[in-house]
């Protein structure tokens, strides 16, 4: 492909064919590493995704025009993010809402075949973020055709220990995982969306960036690589925080970015915006039934709303099936620890590392 440079990447198994124009690679592939695990990775899947990265002033400004003019479908593939569906030639297409917080500066494509693409705007603003939205998709979808059940969670790899942190929004996920990593130089598996295999024998990560608050980063010691906590708000569950890459996180604790690991222990965060001291107890059956249910995010995730990129190849009450397989297994074979605190008790990262780690030999 003239003036393109193409790209190997693996996700959670998937391959990945990132071909990006040339002007443009440096960018892109500097983006895309940022995200690569380093090592522990996960078995190949045999699937393979193709993406192409565009930047063409002419035709960016023709596929505007004709997916503004044909008949469409508006869809929330991602919570909050309306786009514009529409079909022309056989290829599906996206556009940003006309009502949207999203610029008018991309369009997402997928062909017959399932080869995706991303047409940019020639001086789209970090354009090179788009790419990431395809990939997680995919990956998602990869992995529950494969018996892989996700969940809304964290996870961190102590040792040769694998730590899933599940909960939903502000319930102080990043904050365990910023303990471990700070305290115990954990390495970081996930972030936000986790993956649990069949057997609950491994967890594994998708490539999200970490995002972290304000109150989290003032706990920490000041880091090399870590933005200044003064400018973000210090309110534990504001929605406003910093975003780092998986590498950037990473090297900010010394440690590194793991693609899986052996799952065994389940933490469950219930932190409060008080100063309540650290206390844990593991869960029983039922206790943690209900809390792995509520941070289950297969078949029905509160981001990704509907297949976008990836057309799910299961029904969606097999993978129901399949997620409360899971869930069973787990509360049989992994410890539940549900750890509360308020967020104001003194050196709480500390003392949640601590806990954490006391669950290992």
């Amino acid at each position: 492909m003239t003036g393109a440079k193409t790209s190997t990447v693996l996700f959670a198994g998937h391959r990945f064919q990132v071909v990006t124009d040339v002007t443009f690679d440096a960018a892109q592939e500097r983006y895309l590493r940022a995200f690569v695990p380093e090592f522990q990775l996960a078995p190949p899947c045999g699937e393979e995704t193709t993406v192409r990265v565009r930047h063409d002033a002419d035709c960016f400004q023709d596929r505007m025009a004709r997916v503004g003019g044909a008949p469409s479908l508006t869809v929330v593939p991602f919570r909050g993010e309306p786009y514009r569906s529409c079909q022309l030639d056989q290829i599906t297409w996206w556009q940003p809402g006309p009502d949207t917080h999203l610029p008018q500066d991309h369009l997402y494509a997928r062909d017959a075949a399932g080869q995706l693409t991303v047409l940019l705007k020639p001086g789209a603003e970090r354009g090179e973020r788009y790419l990431m939205r395809a990939v997680r998709e995919v990956v998602l979808r990869c992995a529950e055709s494969r018996g892989l059940t996700s969940f809304h969670a964290a996870a961190a790899a102590l040792d040769d220990h694998g730590v899933l942190i599940a909960g939903p929004s502000r319930a102080g996920k990043t904050t365990v995982l910023t303990a471990l990593a700070a305290h115990r130089g954990a390495d970081l598996i996930a972030s936000d969306r986790a993956l649990v295999t069949g057997d609950a024998g491994m967890v594994a990560g998708v490539p999200i960036s970490v995002r972290i608050g304000g109150g989290t980063l003032s706990a920490v010691a000041p880091r090399a690589g870590l933005p200044n906590p003064h400018t973000l708000p210090d309110a534990f569950g504001s929605s406003r925080k910093a975003a780092l890459t998986p590498r950037e996180f990473a090297c900010a604790f010394s440690s590194r970015v793991q693609e899986m690991a052996r799952l065994r222990l389940v933490v469950i965060p219930q932190l409060r915006e008080e100063d309540q001291s650290l206390s844990s107890r593991v869960l029983g059956a039922e206790q943690a039934r209900t809390a792995l249910a509520a941070a289950c995010c297969t078949p029905y995730d509160e981001d990704w709303r509907e297949p976008w990129f990836a057309v799910r190849t299961r029904p969606v009450e097999d993978l129901a099936c399949q997620a409360a397989a899971l869930i069973e297994r787990l509360i049989a074979t992994v410890p539940v620890l549900a750890i509360r605190a308020g967020v104001h008790s003194p050196d709480l990262l500390e003392r949640i590392a601590d806990t954490v780690a006391g669950r290992f030999p």
